[in-house]
């Protein structure tokens, strides 16, 4: 059982230690316990080049057992995590860019997104952690801001949804995010949980509006973001089963991966029993946890004194 619990957990992979012996056996000894993948970080001081990252990349999937999820934060195209490939313009820079009734800007965007698709292919990422679906209606939101297309939900959706075609016809999963929306704070959730004081109406008609156009669309993933939001529960939209199970799974019909973010965040930070409490609220994979080791230990031990169910495990690793 331990090794399926592994499949659940996507830990960071930091390209410039991988030249290392003992990162390099530290990687390679999670992929020999049924690790389900990676993230790919690059450090921008020491940016290791796109054909060694591809070459370290090959070596994990050609040891692991199942094939192993590679994600990146490509906002800015694959050259904003690894050497050697472009980095494009920020989404909003893309969405003030482009004009929707003009054939020849619809051509251009889908040539960038073509090419930001190719070049993670080439690096060996397979699920790329963008488009960001937020609607950044907060002009001082600290996090989001560019990395939105727009304040205007329309924008957002259209934009996002020619993503997640492109990439499908490429081969790719896009993962959208940060569900339930992540655009109306002035709050950092890397810092602290942010508290989204909105009504039901603006969010679904303005925050929700562009995810259930990817889901209509055919997404493969969609992150939720650590955010706490009142009017749908008083737990973290990453742990709570009415927003994952009850508001995306039942309500709006997505059928696909749920992703945590990036579970090392200071958002959750004094809540216990995370991973277990991720999974029970519908998570399929936890997200860049700081020692994958130790969220094992947790989830067997749920499953040890019944806090979390076996067959939410399965039903995980089936739609993984």
């Amino acid at each position: 059982m331990k090794r399926l619990l592994y499949r659940l957990i996507v830990p960071r992979l930091e390209t410039s230690n991988i030249t290392r012996q003992d990162y390099r056996d530290r990687i390679f000894n999670l992929v020999d316990k049924g690790i389900g993948g990676f993230i790919i970080f690059g450090n921008k001081t020491d940016m290791r080049g796109v054909d060694e990252i591809r070459s370290f990349i090959d070596e994990l999937q050609a040891r692991s057992e199942a094939p192993l999820l590679i994600a990146s934060d490509i906002e800015r195209g694959t050259g904003s995590q690894i050497g050697g490939c472009t980095v494009f313009p920020c989404q909003m820079a893309i969405g003030a860019g482009i004009h929707r009734d003009k054939d020849e800007d619809i051509s251009l965007l889908r040539s960038v997104i073509r090419a930001i698709a190719r070049e993670a292919k080439y690096a060996g990422i397979n699920m790329p952690l963008i488009p960001v679906f937020d609607v950044n209606t907060n002009p001082d939101n600290p996090i989001i801001c560019t990395r939105a297309f727009s304040d205007d939900p329309q924008d957002v959706a259209y934009l996002g949804e020619e993503y997640i075609r492109v990439f499908r016809d490429e081969g790719l999963v896009s993962c959208v995010k940060h569900f339930p929306g992540h655009g109306n704070t002035s709050i950092d959730s890397h810092l602290t949980l942010p508290d989204i004081d909105i009504s039901m109406e603006d969010l679904m008609d303005i925050h929700i509006y562009p995810f259930k156009q990817a889901i209509k669309t055919g997404v493969e993933a969609i992150m939720v973001g650590h955010l706490l939001i009142p009017v749908l529960d008083n737990k973290p939209a990453s742990l709570s089963k009415r927003i994952i199970t009850g508001l995306l799974r039942e309500e709006l019909s997505f059928h696909g991966l749920v992703i945590t973010d990036a579970l090392d965040m200071s958002a959750l930070r004094g809540i216990g029993n995370v991973f277990v409490e991720a999974i029970n609220a519908g998570v399929d994979i936890l997200l860049h946890p700081s020692d994958p080791d130790k969220v094992v230990d947790e989830l067997y031990n749920g499953l040890i004194n019944k806090t979390m169910n076996e067959d939410r495990i399965m039903e995980a690793i089936q739609r993984i």
